[in-house]
């Protein structure tokens, strides 16, 4: 009865032409719910959860050992690599928009500029929380970043390298299919699936601490930075009840991340 309730909510408000002048931040919207079975909704959301860890941990591996493949391993395990994340990246898409109760919205010049000032103030946050992080521990860099990043201490040489095919999709892995799936999963389907649309605070708190934990802080420093950033994402999401706003901000955030492992590998390369 509730699903029905809402459908004709849905309809309604659709067929109304003042509703569609209204500001559609999710404060003025109607109410809504999730759909089907809340526990079950859980199990599903964990399962999303494992899964999304699951492409970063593959081709972080394929790069490692790229350097003991020949070219044609290489090449062919990171093709393998794009299908099954491609395949990951379907369902996950497929179930939210089965479940969302959020519409698409397109993106304007202002919506544009405020994700961009997003993204900014996250770039401060995270070079604040590193100098920080440098007093505390004597490390600037979380041992997430510096599984993404590597430790280029040693300076390496060009021979100890992975191939560059794995490197370029991993690069870019990191700046948009992660951002793509992490706020498919920690926003929206988070909150989509389990929370009412007028509820804010507990699915604020609770999707920016799993978010944290999983970038596997080793300290309360680079605990409180990513929980943070999860804070900076799903408030840019929340703003207008758009996934997609949270996505470039973080796109824009892991964009940084990705340009400097290509310069850093091409500059070994080439040195």
């Amino acid at each position: 009865m509730q699903e029905y309730e809402n459908g004709n909510t849905y309809a309604s408000s659709a067929s109304n032409p003042e509703y569609s002048h209204q500001d559609k931040t999710p404060q003025s919207q109607e109410e809504r719910y999730p759909k089907g079975n809340k526990f079950l909704n859980i199990l599903i959301f964990i399962g999303w959860f494992i899964l999304a860890e699951i492409p970063i941990v593959t081709l972080s591996f394929i790069v490692g050992f790229s350097v003991h493949m020949d070219l044609l391993t290489g090449t062919v395990s990171t093709l393998l690599f794009l299908l099954f994340t491609g395949i990951i990246v379907w369902f996950v898409r497929r179930y939210y928009q089965r479940h969302t109760y959020e519409q698409p919205k397109k993106f304007k010049g202002k919506d544009i500029a405020i994700n961009i000032g997003w993204a900014v103030l996250l770039r401060l946050l995270v070079i604040g929380m590193s100098l920080l992080m440098l007093v505390v521990t004597g490390s600037r860099t979380t041992k997430n970043d510096q599984m993404l990043l590597g430790n280029m201490d040693g300076q390496p040489s060009p021979d100890q390298l992975g191939q560059a095919f794995p490197v370029i999709v991993f690069a870019l892995t990191i700046t948009f299919i992660a951002p793509y799936l992490e706020e498919l999963i920690y926003r929206g389907i988070f909150k989509e699936t389990l929370f009412k649309r007028s509820r804010f605070w507990l699915p604020f708190i609770l999707s920016s601490i799993i978010f944290g934990s999983q970038h596997n802080p080793t300290n309360w420093v680079a605990a409180l930075m990513y929980i943070f950033m999860g804070m900076i994402f799903y408030l840019a999401y929340h703003r207008r009840g758009n996934v997609r706003d949270s996505m470039m901000v973080h796109m824009i955030h892991n964009g940084v991340t990705g340009i400097l492992i290509l310069v850093g590998y091409f500059t070994v390369l080439f040195s």
